[in-house]
């Protein structure tokens, strides 16, 4: 490290915070003392100075500690500047140059995708999307990479006020096989559009999620006919490895 950091208590506060944080149950002061390897004295101090800012919050029926509600303000904050472009441009700009084919960034609006980034390829296709423009959840990959990420109850939700129009001959249109589909997307990673939402256009995509909650989903697309096994297998590999380098600087 390079400068000298000013305020070492931080710094243990902090792992004291993680520890809480990583913790399904609230916990003791002799279990955050452990964990955080931190001596109990100290601990106790510093969780003192944390409940009395409400950065946690300490039960005094068994004296257990949790993160406080403070944090709540603090988190929806820092959701509402989180701005998942700029963290993830450079990560599609060096897919789209290893690839040579589109790539795309979104998010769920509304129970559509809307467009955020699109890096044309430098060969020729013909896709019909534009930044700021929707895509239907079922038949785009990163719509069903995101709905994979859904419990039974937020998809029985989605397919009650969503109509499967076919956009194509292969848009798939029956929930059973959809939500079959999805289990598979679930055990993969991620998910694929068979021409389903644009005919001659074949996309691999995958969300990113991270603490629970689904920051959007990135695809690349490619015509059907450049498309054999080797390139199939490569858009695979590499859209995973996009996401988790997205997700490891969020």
């Amino acid at each position: 490290m390079g400068n000298k950091l000013y305020g070492t208590v931080l710094l243990k506060a902090k792992r004291i915070m993680d520890v809480l944080f990583m913790s399904e149950d609230d916990l003791s002061l002799d279990e955050i003392s452990s964990k955080a390897h931190i001596p109990k004295p100290t601990t106790f101090k510093i969780l003192n100075t944390l409940d009395y800012i409400d950065f946690v919050r300490k039960n005094n029926d068994d004296k257990k500690y949790s993160l406080g509600t403070q944090m709540i303000g603090y988190g929806n904050k820092a959701m509402d500047s989180f701005n998942i472009v700029s963290i993830a441009e450079p990560y599609l700009e060096d897919l789209g140059k290893v690839t040579n084919e589109t790539v795309n960034l979104g998010i769920e609006e509304n129970s559509k995708i809307v467009l955020l980034k699109k890096i044309d390829s430098p060969q020729t296709v013909n896709l019909n999307s534009k930044v700021g423009g929707t895509l239907e959840l079922y038949s785009s990959s990163m719509g069903k990479a995101i709905l994979a990420t859904k419990s039974d109850e937020e998809l029985d939700r989605y397919f009650s006020k969503v109509e499967l129009k076919p956009l194509t001959e292969n848009t798939i249109t029956s929930i059973s096989e959809l939500k079959g589909q999805l289990k598979q997307v679930r055990k993969d990673g991620y998910a694929v559009d068979h021409q389903e939402n644009q005919d001659e256009v074949v996309c691999v995509g995958t969300a990113i999620k991270k603490y629970g909650k689904v920051f959007g989903a990135i695809s690349v697309s490619t015509p059907k006919y450049r498309l054999d096994d080797l390139l199939f297998d490569d858009l695979k590999k590499l859209i995973i490895s996009t996401r988790d380098q997205i997700i490891k600087v969020i």
